[in-house]
């Protein structure tokens, strides 16, 4: 695999690395000179922290971070790729010996301790870009497209500022990103063996975002198809995806195995499945003055504001964030509250009370499907707005898709469909904010080059057409 990626590095064109490196160098320079937060281990951050110190010093994936000790019981909580990253990072200076208990969790630790942490983030962000680059090239054989669409995450301002929280987001697009270009470059492939390479990434995809885990039947499902699909080398397509399915899922099993031994249950992560949904399923509540005060309220820019303009105070204000009534604490703290007062009124541990919530929340969703699946549009809507051009970006991935599904190419269906799960998933079982969409921009980027080739197309088409006219008319 080395020789050859060389060998396509030495096929560049002088104008494709001057892009490149433009790109590259605007996206670094622009990351670098962005307002930064105050609180980079503010909620989420916390966790992933907390796990990448107890990695680095004891070697143990733990949350809960102990001074007193010179080893630490394993543990389980959030996924733990981004952890062992962090665990790698913070081994650079004293950021170990700046993260503290007693800082992280009353207030935080500051910013020098995550400097490191932060810059990893800014480059996974201009390593995705570049990772896109040389995907739309093997995908198109264009290299205006390939530039376009590496263009499209270097310069994507919007996305740009998920950067400066040390969470997984710009780890996770940069996994993603890769699992494109390894699914291209195994397709075009002749050996079966090069399907080992995707279904790694898509295990490290799943090892930094769990919801991957339930795109697994989908991905097999879509496999098949494929499979019956081209019944001339059916045998050899039936082995691509068995190794490929085979290579992803060991290590989960594995993981899942080890937190078997701690918990007695077969979790990839902790628990954090029913608080998602409860967040979710509180907008199945909407009446259609809500619902259409949704798509207003989570426009980009001046949604907030037309909102307000548009509709009485009392629809509007349940979307604030940390209004009592609003949708977010209702669903946020409501969890908590059920599962407490079922756990005081049966007398068993929290765990199982929150087990409980958690299947009546889904039944709650099972009873009225239609609804749920209705709601879910507005939050697809929420999650877009990721992308700064998603009012073109949005409708062509669309496209592109009918197009693919159209012309049966397999190939294009395949790393479109990540970012189509994440678009729907996340939508259908959280809050759906515009971060955790940051899975979806390689699937964006696609179509944004796709796009541009297009246009670059009809205008060059239009300039052919006009020019014997013109000298015809002379």
């Amino acid at each position: 695999m080395w020789p050859k990626a060389l060998a396509a590095l030495k096929s560049l064109s002088r104008s494709e690395i001057f892009w490149c490196a433009i790109g590259m160098l605007a996206c670094t320079v622009w990351l670098a000179n962005l307002k930064a937060t105050e609180h980079p281990d503010y909620a989420d951050a916390g966790q992933y922290i907390s796990g990448g110190v107890n990695l680095a010093k004891y070697g143990t994936f733990n949350e809960n971070i102990r001074l007193d000790s010179d080893t630490i019981t394993p543990g389980i909580g959030r996924e733990p790729g981004y952890a062992a990253v962090l665990s790698v990072v913070f081994r650079v200076g004293d950021s170990l010996d700046q993260i503290t208990p007693t800082c992280l969790y009353s207030g935080g630790c500051g910013v020098e301790p995550y400097v490191w942490a932060k810059w990893t983030n800014r480059t996974f962000i201009v390593l995705s870009g570049l990772i896109m680059f040389f995907a739309m090239r093997r995908l198109t054989g264009s290299p205006f497209a390939a530039i376009m669409s590496g263009m499209h995450l270097w310069l994507n301002h919007q996305m740009h500022k998920n950067y400066d929280y040390v969470i997984s987001d710009p780890l996770a697009m940069f996994l993603a990103s890769l699992l494109v270009f390894t699914c291209i470059w195994a397709w075009q492939r002749k050996s079966i063996y090069s399907w080992i390479a995707p279904g790694l990434v898509f295990a490290g995809l799943v090892f930094t975002k769990a919801v991957y885990i339930y795109f697994i039947p989908v991905a097999v499902l879509i496999g098949l198809v494929l499979v019956v699909m081209n019944r001339a080398q059916w045998k050899s397509s039936l082995s691509k995806l068995l190794i490929v399915t085979v290579v992803a899922t060991s290590p989960l099993f594995l993981w899942m195995e080890r937190n078997h031994d701690i918990t007695g249950k077969y979790q990839f992560t902790d628990s954090r499945g029913g608080i998602a949904l409860s967040t979710r399923v509180v907008f199945n509540d909407m009446n259609l003055t809500e619902y259409l005060a949704a798509f207003t309220y989570w426009t980009r820019g001046a949604g907030d504001g037309w909102a307000e303009a548009l509709f009485p105070a009392e629809i509007v204000k349940p979307f604030e964030w940390y209004n009592p009534d609003g949708y977010y604490l209702r669903g946020q703290l409501g969890f908590g509250e059920r599962a407490s007062v079922i756990a005081s009124e049966r007398n068993i541990p929290m765990s199982d009370a929150k087990d409980i919530v958690e299947h009546q929340i889904k039944d709650q969703i099972l009873a009225h499907p239609i609804k749920h699946i209705v709601t879910t549009f507005p939050l697809i809507y929420r999650g877009i707005w990721i992308d700064e051009l998603a009012i073109i970006t949005f409708p062509a991935l669309i496209w592109l898709l009918i197009c693919a599904l159209r012309q049966r190419n397999g190939l294009l269906v395949i790393v479109l469909l990540p970012s189509l799960f994440s678009l729907v998933f996340y939508a259908a079982f959280s809050l759906n904010v515009a971060r955790y969409q940051m899975t979806a921009m390689p699937g964006f980027a696609i179509a944004f080059g796709y796009l541009s080739l297009w246009v670059r197309d009809r205008i060059q088409r239009y300039r052919r057409h006009k020019t014997p006219k013109q000298e015809e008319h002379a």
